[in-house]
């Protein structure tokens, strides 16, 4: 179980931000050819921001599934109901990945995550 959580981290740090990464390497191309408009940098500002927000929405989007999560069939779940916690748990424990490096140690040292740990939640 802690394999395949971990692994569901990872692919999910990847998938999320692939569409970000591309648009970021696609506008370094027309940056070197000089010829930016503001309509490409807005769009620029736009999926790199995508990024954060995919990845702190992502269960909410699937019902506790992200995409990895999915592949491994885990789910999210509230350790006092044993259901589907609200969309403002998921939020809030998905909002930790910005102490992505604190997240991952506690993913290897133990099942919980810091949100995991906050919101009271679980994965199954």
């Amino acid at each position: 179980m802690k394999l395949r959580r971990i692994l569901a981290w990872i692919i999910d740090w990847n998938l999320c931000g692939i569409p970000a990464l591309l648009y970021a390497l696609i506008f370094r191309k027309i940056a070197e050819a000089q010829s930016i408009t503001a309509i490409g940098a807005l769009l620029f500002v736009f999926f790199v921001l995508s990024f954060p927000a995919i990845f702190v929405f992502r269960d909410v989007i699937f019902k506790g599934q992200s995409i990895a999560k999915r592949i491994f069939k885990l789910r999210v779940i509230d350790i006092e109901t044993n259901e589907l916690p609200s969309n403002r748990k998921l939020i809030i424990r998905n909002l930790f990945f910005f102490l992505y490096p604190v997240e991952f140690i506690m993913l290897l040292a133990s099942d919980k995550s810091l949100g995991d740990m906050v919101t009271n939640t679980t994965i199954v």
